[in-house]
C-alpha cells in the first residue's frame, strides 16, 4: 500500500516537471531572442511576436503572445481580443481579455522578461525605473515617443484597475495589453500582449487567427514535448 502510494506521489511530480517545447511555423525574423510571425493580405497586416521557448513544467505559465495588426485599406475596425482566435487540434483554447487578465493570478515576471522587459521590484525609484512600455520588433509597430505609444487607450476603470496594482509586473503587462482601439485604414500599427491559458495545451500545433476587415491571418505554433 505505502508502495503504491509513494508511485503515485512520484507520478505527479514527473507530470509536474514536464515540459512542452514552442516552435513556432515560418518565423519571419528574429530580434534578441524574440520570434517575429507576419502576415499581409491586400487590406491588412498582422504581426504575432513569440518569446517564450517552453510551457508547462512546475511554474506553468500562461503563453504570452504580443499581437499588432495594421489596416491598410477599407473600413476603420475596433480591433482587441475578440478579433483572435487560438485553437489546438480542433479545439478552442482561451484568450484572456483586459478583465479575466487582471483578475488572473499569474506570475507575469518569466513571460516579460523574455521580451526583454526588466521587472524593477517595488522599492525601485522612478528614476531608476526601466520603461514600462513594449514596442514590439521591426519597423512595424515602430513609434515616434513625440507623438504617439504603442499601448491601446485605456477607459477609467482600467486604468483605475492598474494605479491600483502593486505588482509590478502585472501591472507592466496591463499598461501593455491589449485594449480596444480602432484601426483606420493607412493608419498607424496598434498591437498589445494577449494571454493564451495553457492548461489544455498538449503536443500538436497551436493555430493563431486574427480577424481584421473579413480576412484571415493564420499563424502556428508547434508544441512538442
Amino acid at each position: 500500500m505505502r508502495s503504491w502510494f509513494a508511485c503515485f506521489l512520484l507520478t505527479i511530480v514527473l507530470s509536474g516537471c514536464v515540459s512542452y517545447q514552442i516552435k513556432p511555423e515560418n518565423v519571419s525574423s528574429y530580434n534578441n531572442g524574440i520570434q517575429v510571425l507576419t502576415s499581409s493580405k491586400a487590406r491588412s497586416k498582422v504581426q504575432v511576436e513569440v518569446a517564450q521557448k517552453k510551457l508547462k513544467g512546475i511554474d506553468n505559465p500562461p503563453l504570452v503572445l504580443y499581437v499588432g495588426a495594421q489596416v491598410i485599406g477599407g473600413d476603420p475596425v475596433d480591433f482587441d481580443t475578440s478579433h483572435i482566435s487560438v485553437s489546438e487540434n480542433g479545439k478552442s483554447l482561451s484568450v484572456l481579455n483586459f478583465n479575466q487578465m487582471m483578475r488572473s493570478s499569474y506570475d507575469f515576471e518569466p513571460a516579460l522578461q523574455k521580451f526583454n522587459i526588466a521587472v524593477p521590484t517595488s522599492s525601485a525609484t522612478d528614476v531608476m525605473a526601466p520603461p514600462m512600455f513594449y514596442y514590439g520588433q521591426g519597423d512595424f509597430l515602430a513609434y515616434d515617443m513625440m507623438f504617439g505609444m504603442p499601448f491601446m487607450m485605456m477607459d477609467d476603470a482600467q486604468t483605475q484597475a492598474i494605479e491600483q496594482e502593486e505588482r509590478q509586473a502585472f501591472k507592466i503587462m496591463a499598461i501593455n495589453y491589449l485594449k480596444r482601439s480602432t484601426l483606420k485604414p493607412g493608419g498607424k500599427a496598434r498591437g498589445g500582449f494577449v494571454v493564451i491559458n495553457s492548461k489544455y495545451i498538449v503536443p500538436g500545433t497551436l493555430v493563431v487567427q486574427v480577424l481584421l476587415e473579413n480576412e484571415l491571418h493564420a499563424f502556428k505554433i508547434d508544441i512538442t514535448q
